[in-house]
């Protein structure tokens, strides 16, 4: 093999005189070079090694290559790549034009794509994948080098450039380590800047953020000339540490990983494009969805995991406290809470207040009756608060606290409507649920009855004042046997009651 630079010149001497021709010449002219290499004794076990690929077609230069890089693992700024896996679920996706497998390891739930036919073929989704342009080292055969390969990839890259351009289009880009001279990214630059016009040069100069090393520390606007004279503006940063841009990325606001986002899209692609339904449901959190099996069939469905199972008394006073059951009004109001307040009594104004339906009518009674907090006591705590009441020097909850820092929550009774701290009874009931709730204890009688007087005062005041009054239930049409035995509605108060 000869020394590098007599490579360059000569390929600039036998190239057409564009800058960006001259390495594709440089791999042929070695490339050629190392067929003659290998006919050397020491290359014997190597190319029987490897006759089968040879044979094949597959280049030996790229197959040298390739075992070259097997062996590469990085060992220098490990620190800095450790920071960018922390990132990973903030970055939508990666192109490169590296063959390595440094990518992968740093996003290794990302789906990888290499060949011109598995971007044809394959629904790409844009989030949770890694392009990697001019090929692989798994695959030799797949590897942009020489100028036969360019040109194959310029014969077949329409829908490369299509794809590309449009992840370019739709989020902002981050050049790392990256030089602009390759051609394949030239030129879709200049595609961009050709469609986006003076209008929209602006914009572009803030999504595209070019890093490169340097010795000092400088964040200011460069322009980039591309081809046919056009230039493109761009943030341009320089950092001796990379560190510090891989921190900025990880605390940009992404609730979903990239990889679950992917999933999501490509069921939907595959129950709307094949019409074919899924083999199994699975009841998972959108936030571990990248934790289920590839082949997995799922439907995606946005709402309460829990929707269609009976919702519990227990869990009903929960979520009028903690707001973490996401329960439906229509669900709660249409379906549950006459049955439930049968059942002792629950909290209701919390979803009174998002719902406009029918009432039914134990709930009509139910707001008819507990308009007071005075309304959810009954006798044997009323003779408490007169018999335990001058115990109470503060009436107030920090009091009741003060004289019952085990159970204060029993003794809400002690204390008038006026007397209560909402901010003080919500601190104090959601530390005694909290702590039942994490010991696997059920709410007490006691605690469901104080929530429910917390439900009443936060949100049904204002409800109350806001809504027009409940139909009493003697008024309401009753049924009665019509002459011929069959049921009808027969109207009590209004003769014109349809």
């Amino acid at each position: 093999m000869k020394p590098y630079f007599q490579y360059k010149l000569m390929a600039e001497s036998e190239g057409d005189g564009k800058k960006n021709t001259v390495y594709p010449r440089i791999a042929s002219l070695m490339e050629r070079d190392f067929l003659d290499a290998i006919n050397q004794p020491k290359f014997t076990d190597w190319v029987e090694t490897h006759r089968a690929e040879f044979e094949a077609g597959i280049s030996p230069m790229k197959v040298y290559v390739v075992e070259h890089l097997s062996s590469f693992r990085p060992t220098l700024m490990t620190e800095e790549l450790d920071i960018l896996r922390k990132a990973t679920r903030h970055v939508a996706g990666v192109i490169t034009t590296n063959y390595d497998g440094l990518m992968e390891s740093v996003f290794p739930k990302y789906d990888v794509y290499v060949r011109q036919e598995d971007l044809l073929f394959s629904p790409l989704m844009g989030i949770g994948e890694i392009y990697k342009i001019h090929g692989s080292a798994e695959d030799p055969s797949s590897m942009v080098i020489n100028e036969r390969d360019y040109q194959r990839l310029r014969n077949h890259q329409d829908y490369l450039t299509s794809k590309i351009l449009t992840i370019f289009g739709e989020y902002p880009i981050i050049f790392l380590g990256y030089s602009l001279n390759d051609q394949d990214i030239r030129e879709i630059i200049s595609s961009i800047a050709s469609c986006a016009g003076e209008a929209r040069a602006r914009e572009i100069a803030k999504r595209f953020i070019f890093v490169q090393y340097s010795e000092s520390c400088a964040i200011k606007a460069a322009s980039y000339e591309v081809d046919n004279g056009q230039t493109v503006e761009m943030t341009a940063i320089s950092t001796p540490n990379f560190a510090p841009i891989y921190e900025a990325i990880a605390q940009t606001n992404q609730r979903y990983a990239p990889k679950v986002l992917n999933q999501i899209l490509r069921q939907l692609y595959k129950a709307s494009y094949t019409g074919t339904g899924a083999e199994s449901v699975v009841a998972v959190k959108l936030s571990h969805m990248d934790e289920l099996p590839p082949n997995k069939n799922v439907i995606v469905g946005v709402g309460v995991m829990d929707y269609g199972r009976k919702v519990t008394l227990s869990e009903l006073h929960e979520d009028a406290l903690f707001k973490n059951k996401q329960f439906s009004p229509e669900l709660v109001i249409g379906e549950c809470l006459d049955a439930m307040l049968k059942q002792g009594g629950a909290p209701m104004y919390y979803y009174l207040q998002r719902y406009d339906g029918p009432l039914g009518q134990r709930t009509q009674k139910e707001l008819a009756d507990k308009t007071t907090m005075e309304a959810y006591l009954n006798n044997t705590d009323r003779r408490i608060r007169e018999t335990r009441r001058v115990k109470l020097q503060d009436k107030s909850i920090a009091g009741l606290i003060s004289v019952f820092p085990n159970d204060a929550y029993k003794h809400l009774v002690l204390l008038h409507q006026s007397e209560i701290d909402l901010t003080g009874l919500e601190s104090l009931l959601k530390t005694v649920a909290k702590a039942k709730i994490e010991s696997g204890e059920q709410l007490d009688y006691d605690l469901r009855k104080d929530i429910r007087i917390y439900d009443s005062l936060k949100y049904g005041v204002d409800y109350l004042k806001n809504s027009t009054p409940p139909q009493s239930p003697s008024s309401a049409p009753t049924l009665s046997a019509e002459p011929n035995g069959s049921a009808g509605v027969s109207p009590t108060t209004d003769p014109n009651h349809a």
